[in-house]
């Protein structure tokens, strides 16, 4: 093609790119944009080349470019030679590639999205060589993984059975009900005129029946003789905080995830004394599977970042809550 081994600079390799992205994509504009270098530039790097090779490379038309018959050949013989610059390249950042590990982890969606959610992107940033495998389920079904040595790691409640778990708390909660100011508004009007009567012609919204937590409400209304109106099962937490803002009924839900809204006035708090007890989330494990450098690194970064348990904010300063209508 006229051009000799002395040819073969720097200048030439960057036409030579040049060339590869117009063809590829066919178009001056389009290039220039993926190159970061301004069309002009583009124009006259191919022009330089045509020159340099004496032969037409591209015929121009209204909508971008075509290669020529020569060009079609030139394009083959580019294309290739970046193709094998590109593999060289992999190749040669493969062998300095740190050995890819790999880690599971059970957790349910409330947890994700509540709790746990700027701690997994960070840990991903910072640590790209592990495989992560996310199991969305309940902390019920996370347990019996853990236990069958299915799972490595759990973000869970408290675990029942601690013979074969290992667990380290990291956040205290309580479930209280709320509202929408909306929702206890349209209770005055059904004439409800004080917060048990809410319960007797509004929806209360729970867990599904064989949630402990619900277990322990149910039995609560019922010790003290409560009527409950109309009743909503939601299979998780994630939703009836969503129901519980859009408005729906009276929700009972975590504290520690709604408490902005609060702040805010968006929900208000129905205060009923049913007895609290300490409740925490935390990192579970089994104690008598191999722990593997990944979950020793998951673990280790976990505790670094929720050092002391977080109990629940209180503002009582800030929070609407209804005692009476």
């Amino acid at each position: 093609m006229g051009m000799d081994v002395d040819g073969m600079n720097d200048h030439n390799i960057h036409l030579y790119r040049i060339f590869n992205e117009v063809a590829r994509v066919g178009n001056i504009t389009h290039a220039a944009k993926n190159l970061y270098i301004s069309q002009p530039a583009v124009s006259s790097a191919i022009t330089n080349l045509e020159n340099s090779l004496g032969v037409r490379l591209f015929i121009r038309k209204s909508r971008g470019v075509q290669l020529t018959e020569k060009g079609e050949l030139f394009y083959k013989r580019v294309k290739s030679a970046f193709d094998i610059l590109e593999q060289g390249e992999f190749e040669i950042k493969q062998t300095e590639r740190p050995e890819i590990g790999r880690l599971s982890i059970g957790l349910s969606t409330t947890m994700c999205h509540f709790v746990v959610q700027p701690f997994l992107k960070k840990f991903i940033e910072d640590h790209p060589y592990i495989d992560i495998t996310l199991v969305n389920q309940s902390s019920y079904q996370t347990f019996k993984m853990l236990e069958e040595i299915g799972l490595d790691i759990g973000v869970t409640t408290e675990p029942i059975k601690k013979d074969t778990l290992e667990y380290y708390p990291f956040m205290q909660y309580e479930y209280i009900f709320v509202a929408t100011p909306a929702y206890i508004k349209n209770l005055k009007l059904r004439e409800a005129t004080d917060i048990y009567e809410c319960f007797d012609r509004g929806t209360l919204m729970l867990l599904h029946k064989m949630h402990p937590i619900r277990k322990r409400v149910d039995q609560y209304f019922y010790d003290n003789g409560f009527t409950i109106g109309h009743t909503l099962e939601v299979s998780n937490m994630d939703l009836l905080i969503q129901f519980s803002n859009m408005g729906m009924g009276i929700g009972y839900v975590i504290r520690n995830f709604v408490q902005e809204e609060l702040e805010r006035g968006q929900l208000l708090e129905l205060v009923l004394e049913i007895p609290q007890i300490d409740r925490t989330f935390g990192l579970t494990c089994n104690k008598t599977s191999q722990r593997t450098k990944e979950m020793q690194v998951f673990i280790d970064d976990f505790k670094r970042t929720f050092k002391k348990i977080q109990h629940p904010k209180y503002n009582y300063s800030l929070l609407k809550k209804i005692n009476t209508m």
